[in-house]
């Protein structure tokens, strides 16, 4: 992305708080930037043409709310920041265990998956995946793993439909190994999918809504 529209991102996030939507003029927008009107108007028809805003007015001022792309762009940023000056990210991941609607099983098994689980992950998991909620609390630990770049596990077709690219984030539960997963092409949701080579469900004796604690590290 172009630098200036870049910075337009993070004055808007700023001027946002803790939310994602703000109310401004072009005027006031300008002077954040320390350019003119004419060109602050620009970079927001840009921001809005890229799907990076969506720009509603109201009474003489724009409500600017800054969308998906716009905050995956400035956690990324973050991350590499973060990976050039050598600093460990380690966080922890807090929700409660949910059921899915038994897909999981059905795309982990596919041979495509599963190969590549193998070499690239070095092991074969257990058929099914975990979901765990996510507590609100933890929304920004969450959007900086989702905004890394993890381990790339390639998309493919069979002979009836095309399975998406997805990428893999190293964790641990309770001292078990697992890996968080994550569609490369999709919007935020506070569900996480999780696999291991253990049932998780089983040798950790967890059931629904049980409170869970994920460890997760960005270092490569």
């Amino acid at each position: 992305m172009d630098y200036n529209l870049y910075n337009t991102v993070k004055v808007l996030k700023k001027l946002s708080g803790s939310g994602n939507t703000v109310y401004l003029s072009s005027g006031q927008l300008a002077e954040e930037l320390n350019v003119s009107q004419q060109t602050a108007s620009r970079f927001i028809i840009e921001l809005t043409d890229g799907k990076y805003i969506e720009r509603t007015l109201q009474n003489r001022k724009q409500k600017i709310t800054l969308l998906e792309p716009s905050l995956d762009l400035l956690y990324s940023e973050l991350n590499e920041l973060n990976s050039i000056l050598e600093m460990r990210q380690d966080f922890e991941l807090k929700g409660e265990i949910q059921s899915g609607l038994g897909e999981g099983k059905y795309y982990i098994s596919q041979e495509g998956y599963m190969s590549q689980f193998w070499t690239k992950l070095g092991i074969k998991p257990y058929p099914g995946t975990l979901n765990i909620k996510i507590y609100p609390e933890y929304e920004n630990v969450l959007r900086r793993i989702r905004s890394a770049d993890g381990v790339h596990i390639e998309g493919f077709k069979d002979n009836e439909r095309t399975f998406g690219a997805v990428k893999c984030f190293q964790g641990r539960i309770d001292g078990t190994a697992a890996w968080l997963i994550f569609p490369e092409r999709s919007s935020y949701t506070d569900i996480v999918e999780i696999i291991s080579e253990k049932f998780l469900r089983r040798d950790l004796n967890l059931n629904d809504h049980d409170r869970l604690t994920v460890r997760v590290t960005l270092d490569k």
